[in-house]
């Protein structure tokens, strides 16, 4: 099977670390603090911020300042499109 660049781009920017950001996020109605994150998922700082950079480059996850801290959220024209990511992780 072969795969367009769009999708290959795609695919090419989800990782173990990404998948669980994008996963604990999903479930989270509101918005997510960066050092919430890093508690929940046992992730470093600096880590979780190099894979949420990414995520935001991407158009999948919108970051807002509150003082020095960041808190997350999936764009809500992304739901649908994170939703069907984490279905076809699941069935692998």
């Amino acid at each position: 099977m072969r795969l367009n660049k769009p999708t290959l781009d795609k695919l090419r920017i989800f990782n173990d670390s990404k998948i669980l950001l994008l996963s604990a996020l999903f479930k989270c109605e509101d918005t997510y603090c960066g050092c919430d994150l890093v508690n929940l998922l046992k992730m470093p700082k600096n880590l979780l911020s190099y894979h949420m950079k990414y995520l935001v480059e991407a158009g999948y996850v919108s970051e807002k300042k509150c003082g020095k801290k960041k808190h997350y959220k999936i764009k809500s024209v992304k739901k649908a499109e994170v939703e069907a990511i984490l279905k076809m992780v699941d069935a692998i």
